[in-house]
């Protein structure tokens, strides 16, 4: 069972200043209202808690269970418990104040200089430089928006580390850029999996012949369809019912993200799982990658993590013009909204079986589009502009982007299949893969 990420707000004082225990609770009741209304958008704190001797240090520590401490000094001669809550757990959030830069409120600022005047601040700057020293990971906030800049690092980060991978077949024999090391995965990222063969799928998929959601889902992605060209409605039925198959598979092992060995499914049932694949990955919780990709769905779980939106894998073709296009057969459909981009249904490029989709993006928009390769210790990212949906003999869904240099990404590729996720993202990825998760990044 995942642990739901929280935040615990620890208050230290020291006795020395803070003889008053009255004016000490008033003080901490200031604080904590601050952060209270500054973790509204996230809700991840509790309570704040005031530690005011080793056996309020005891306390603390035992009520973590597994939060994350955010330290906050109240005075001065604090910094060893501070630093023992450091200890007690992977990461921590240290506050500091900043008195003279109009960031509080008439009664917060009053309440900081009475705690500034208690050599607050010498002890953050003892806490500070004594975690890093030691390789620790310490976050600083400060105000309302570090915080949730904070906090939004903090959820992206936990996101990774609970991702647990379904691993349904193979890698396919020709993706041979892609690791398929998991034991390497989960030591380095933190991500689990777990491997079923497709005889499963193949009795989940006969199981759910009974089940009436397949139906209804396919009259309504039929309806909401530009254009129907290759499939029959029966067809349709049979992908959606691949989806519920999926589904249902990945409750039962707690799974999150997918990867599947899609062109033997296709070969064994004349079903693919382009449009499974495509409504995995529109749920705000799931990612979904095909030809049995442990990179891509490590990155598109590390995309989805840090964006919080749809990222679509494809095949990249790089053109002399400084245009890449990425073409695939299983994109989401909700690449830039909470809405469905417009979208034909068509049938799977290679095989010409069952069903697949091509979805249009509209518009002046700019994309990230990035790859996790080299036995997960690489990442290269670049933003490109979108250009057109071209209508090539193709996978169905084809995007093509302006490039400065196409040598400079074809140099850089790590392997077949780029991650595209809609809007600049760039620094951040960069910056959550190379402090997050220690990867060399290059961002072109």
């Amino acid at each position: 069972m995942v642990r739901k990420l929280a935040v615990q707000p620890l208050l230290f004082a020291s006795p020395v200043y803070w003889p008053d225990r009255n004016e000490l609770d008033t003080a901490g009741k200031t604080l904590a209202g601050m952060l209270e209304a500054m973790d509204a958008p996230t809700s991840l704190m509790r309570p704040a808690r005031i530690v005011a001797g080793d056996a309020g240090l005891d306390d603390a520590l035992s009520s973590l269970g597994g939060a994350l401490p955010l330290l906050v000094p109240l005075s001065g001669g604090v910094q060893k418990r501070m630093l023992a809550a450091a200890d007690a757990a992977s990461e921590s959030l240290l506050w500091s104040f900043f008195p003279n830069d109009g960031i509080y409120g008439e009664k917060e600022r009053e309440t900081v200089l009475r705690i500034v005047s208690r050599n607050a601040l010498p002890a953050v700057a003892d806490v500070w430089g004594t975690i890093r020293g030691r390789g620790g990971r310490v976050t600083k906030v400060y105000h309302g928006d570090s915080w949730l800049a904070a906090a939004k690092d903090l959820a992206a980060a936990h996101r990774v580390r609970n991702t647990r991978i379904l691993l349904v077949g193979y890698t396919q024999e020709w993706v041979v850029s892609a690791s398929v090391d998991t034991r390497k995965m989960e030591r380095m990222l933190g991500i689990s999996s777990v491997h079923i063969g497709l005889e499963e799928l193949f009795a989940e998929f006969e199981a759910c012949r009974k089940d009436s959601a397949p139906a209804s889902l396919a009259r309504e992605f039929a309806q909401g369809a530009r254009a129907c060209l290759e499939p029959n409605i029966e067809q349709i039925e049979h992908a959606f019912r691949m989806y519920r198959a999926l589904k249902n598979l990945l409750a039962r092992y707690g799974c999150n993200a997918l990867a599947i060995s899609c062109f033997s499914l296709a070969k064994t049932l004349g079903v693919t799982a382009c449009v499974a694949l495509s409504m995995l990955n529109d749920e705000p919780e799931t990612v979904a990658a095909c030809e049995g990709d442990l990179d891509a769905a490590v990155s598109m779980a590390v995309g989805k993590a840090v964006t919080g939106i749809p990222v679509f894998m494809g095949n990249p073709v790089y053109n002399l013009d400084n245009t890449l296009d990425i073409v695939h057969c299983t994109s989401p459909r909700k690449l830039v909204s909470g809405n469905n981009q417009p979208y034909e249904i068509r049938s799977h490029h290679e095989t010409g079986l069952s069903v697949s989709q091509r979805v249009e993006v509209e518009g002046t928009l700019d994309a990230t589009i990035f790859r996790v390769g080299g036995e997960f210790r690489k990442a290269v990212l670049f933003e490109a502009p979108l250009l057109s949906n071209p209508r090539l003999d193709t996978c169905r869904t084809q995007f093509r982007f302006g490039l400065k240099s196409w040598e400079a990404c074809f140099d850089a590729m790590l392997g077949c299949h780029h991650m595209v996720v809609f809007g600049r993202h760039g620094d951040a990825l960069a910056r959550f893969m190379k402090d997050r998760l220690g990867m060399d990044v290059a961002l072109l």
